[in-house]
């Protein structure tokens, strides 16, 4: 009776613990040099600890052809669009482009964080400048994949510095651009789709895009209910499969049902 109590115990357990396994983002990030210096050969960039000011409106409110952000005009915190073209493009005449990792945490039983409010993940690291103590100046991206769940009523939240554009479907849904301290935005995913037309049950895109531009402090949270996937190859998978994968879940958790 015991041996059969603690089988029910662990099968009860182990989706628990399968909804509360961590989510590892793997994304792309580019050093630059702060402007009018060089380091590693490489001179610096003029948007990098150049200015100050918060600003929304900075970026287009849909991804470029190329999945990336787009300058909407000239801006106070940014020299022209050529110059921030390279934020987010390999260009080694002005950054180098290494890979970053970040994971997500249960911090409840639906919702996961990230956290880290001294966020310098390349001190030491690709074009190694060392201003104030880190190798500031530099932009992170990140892109992921969900399902869309109405029911879930999911939210995605951000607070950092420097700037911060979250995209969902190609289409922004948070907007902390400019160079200031930490700041926060959220979105709920059912109030977007409302107005974006997301469909239930379907897989959409999230990109996330930050940079670092200035030396006082560096800070990165991310919070959110969604399921996130990334692909150990980097590439999105394509929604039939990640399809799949759901109905095999889905089939696995009424089995479990029935057992108990």
């Amino acid at each position: 009776m015991r041996l059969s109590s603690l089988a029910v115990a662990l099968a009860l357990a182990l989706p628990l613990a399968a909804q509360a396994a961590p989510i590892t983002l793997t994304g792309t990030i580019r050093d630059f040099n702060f402007a009018g210096t060089v380091s590693s050969g490489v001179g610096g960039h003029p948007d990098f600890e150049a200015f100050l000011g918060s600003a929304t409106g900075i970026v287009e409110s849909t991804l470029g052809g190329d999945g990336k952000p787009v300058l909407s005009a000239v801006h106070p915190t940014v020299t022209s669009a050529a110059s921030f073209h390279q934020w987010y493009h390999d260009d080694p005449t002005v950054n180098a482009t290494g890979s970053i990792t970040i994971t997500l945490d249960p911090i409840t039983a639906t919702t996961y964080q990230y956290s880290n409010n001294n966020f310098f993940p390349i001190d030491g690291l690709l074009l190694a400048q060392n201003i104030g103590g880190h190798n500031f100046a530099f932009t992170t991206e990140f892109h992921t994949q969900f399902t869309y769940q109405t029911a879930n009523d999911d939210n995605f939240s951000f607070s950092g510095d420097d700037d911060v554009w979250v995209f969902i479907n190609g289409v922004l849904a948070i907007d902390l651009g400019g160079v200031h301290g930490a700041i926060g935005g959220s979105v709920n995913l059912n109030t977007f789709a409302a107005l974006n037309g997301l469909v239930n049950g379907s897989d959409y895109t999230l990109d996330v895009f930050q940079a670092e531009r200035h030396t006082t402090g560096s800070n990165f949270t991310m919070t959110t209910s969604l399921q996130l996937v990334t692909p150990p190859t980097g590439e999105l998978p394509e929604p039939a499969s990640l399809g799949l994968v759901g109905a095999a879940l889905l089939a696995a958790g009424a089995a479990a049902r029935r057992r108990r």
